[in-house]
């Protein structure tokens, strides 16, 4: 490696020079690299050093050379299973197989330049296969990072990558919204943030701290909502997303998505909800009747936008409360179909998590998530908060649990995001009479819906079963003290039974499934009759 060697090669070197093009040092080590490979074995620095007697540290000094080289095309690069991770010690280079073949056949050379990529989605791609040769340690974090800065400079004139430029985001930070994108694209809503960060990162406690970050939202990322976090019970299973400015982004860089979204779970649509008839007694069908009047959609914008003219709060909130059964749920699924609009189905359930502090996190994600969802939808949707009673009910003293401080925080998320809300809310419960005073005003429209009374029972057993006659009707309505949902159970048992033995029903056998109905047989008063009066 001194110089007066490569003065005794002169000659060799000028003419190979001229058939690959390149440096005189650069040529020499092409010629090193082809003939370890033809013998079948890689190169990297510390092989070379060996053979030619030097310290690894000398051959650090051709380090650039052979990074040219690589970009050239001349040289493909991969990554050994080297302790230390260092920029170049590890690196394992084979000379390019079309080179190799013109240069074994007396061939010219084969015109080598990298690629120009076409698209972003080829670039984005580019990337996302660097990163998998990191995941399988081929290459090195430092080496990852390197290329991403390189192509992110090469490929200015993409309009995402300029306008992400502009962000000034690190390498890393640019790397992994990169791969989001790609992912996003590609056809995942959402990513294991495991996953995501053992194809950066090759040491295990730089993929914790990453971790620690993006979970408890310290990650520049989050901190621009450029992504989001999507909470697990399992601190492993953590998922994250691109958020509603992220993809608004994609969308002004003319990116589409490749995939139609993924309908969620929890949005019923008009077109999935039965049409039924709904039976209740008169003062709670005018109240339904003036919110489905309400809710039609001329209407609606009219009241939203005069509220606004007066400066009052321009969101719908509804509260339907009363016992179990009597047809809350059912009431709000019958006016969204009837006002075709969509639902937004929340169980609360969902918010009790066992790590501390997701819950209010939670809490904001659903009205978050509401709004987002909202602005995809031709008219407002209607976020349903079906049985809330855990979140509307009087707060505890804070002294008595973590549980209780838990729950007040919770309830004072809801109050603070009902101060501010401009949509459509419903909530259903069964213990109004425990509901904190805070709430009373938050919520516009109040429904009782009560245990239907003789006549309405009578009502719901003709539509339900048109075959029986009017006396029969009234016999079972004063018999059996149900609620709609108990006579719905019961309709259900009829038609399973005609399935199983064909035989049609009469009075009797649905007065035996009637009785099976209540585990404590209940009838009604004596003299309960009267009330037809």
């Amino acid at each position: 490696m001194e110089e007066s060697f490569f003065k005794s090669i002169e000659i060799e070197l000028d003419s190979l020079s001229q058939y690959f093009k390149t440096t005189e040092v650069q040529t020499f080590f092409i010629a090193m690299v082809f003939t370890f490979n033809y013998k079948g074995d890689t190169a990297d620095l510390n092989i070379l050093s060996d053979y030619f007697g030097c310290s690894p540290l000398r051959m650090l000094e051709f380090h650039e050379e052979l990074e040219d080289l690589c970009k050239k095309g001349v040289f493909q690069k991969e990554k050994s299973k080297c302790r230390l991770k260092i920029a170049g010690a590890g690196d394992q280079y084979i000379v390019e197989e079309k080179i190799t073949e013109a240069v074994l056949q007396g061939l010219p050379l084969p015109q080598i330049k990298t690629k120009n990529v076409s698209s972003i989605t080829e670039l984005l791609e580019q990337l996302y296969n660097l990163g998998t040769k990191r995941d399988e340690d081929i290459i090195s974090t430092m080496t990852l990072l390197r290329e991403t800065e390189f192509h992110i400079k090469k490929n200015m004139h993409l309009p995402l990558i300029k306008r992400i430029s502009q962000l000034e985001l690190g390498n890393e930070e640019t790397y992994l919204f990169l791969y989001m994108i790609w992912k996003t694209i590609s056809g995942s809503e959402t990513t294991d943030i495991g996953r995501a960060l053992e194809g950066i990162y090759d040491m295990k406690q730089a993929r914790f701290d990453e971790m620690q970050k993006l979970i408890s939202e310290d990650h520049i990322l989050i901190k621009n909502n450029w992504i989001e976090t999507v909470p697990a019970d399992f601190f492993n299973d953590t998922e994250m997303k691109l958020t509603a400015v992220s993809l608004q982004l994609l969308n002004d860089c003319e990116i589409k998505l490749f995939i139609k979204k993924k309908k969620q779970n929890n949005i019923i649509e008009p077109s999935d909800i039965i049409l039924r008839e709904l039976i209740f007694d008169l003062e709670e069908m005018k109240q339904l009747e003036t919110l489905k009047n309400l809710l039609q959609e001329e209407n609606f914008i009219e009241t939203q936008k005069r509220l606004k003219e007066k400066g009052l709060l321009k969101g719908i909130t509804v509260l339907l409360h009363g016992q179990p059964g009597t047809g809350k749920t059912e009431a709000v699924n019958q006016m969204a179909k009837e006002t075709n609009r969509q639902i937004m189905k929340v169980d609360i359930s969902q918010t009790k998590s066992k790590w501390f502090g997701d819950s209010e996190k939670m809490i904001k994600k659903i009205f978050t998530d509401y709004q987002n969802f909202a602005k995809d939808c031709e008219q407002t949707p209607i976020l349903l908060f079906n049985e809330a009673d855990a979140i509307i009910s009087q707060r505890k003293e804070v002294i008595s649990s973590n549980v209780a401080q838990i729950e007040n925080a919770l309830q004072n998320i809801i109050l603070e995001e009902l101060e501010n809300f401009e949509g459509i809310l419903m909530a259903t419960t069964n213990l109004a009479t425990n509901m904190d005073t805070a709430f009373e005003r938050r919520f516009l429209f109040k429904i009782l819906f009560k245990k239907p009374d003789y006549k309405t029972r009578s009502k719901i057993w003709e539509s339900k079963i048109p075959d029986l006659d009017e006396n029969e009707c009234e016999k079972l309505a004063e018999k059996f003290d149900f609620s709609g949902g108990q006579i719905d159970n019961i309709i259900r048992k009829i038609e399973i039974q005609q399935i199983i033995s064909n035989v049609p029903m009469n009075l009797e056998s649905i007065e035996s499934f009637c009785d099976e109905e209540m585990i404590i047989p209940q009838r009604c008063a004596i003299g309960f009759i009267n009330s037809r009066n």
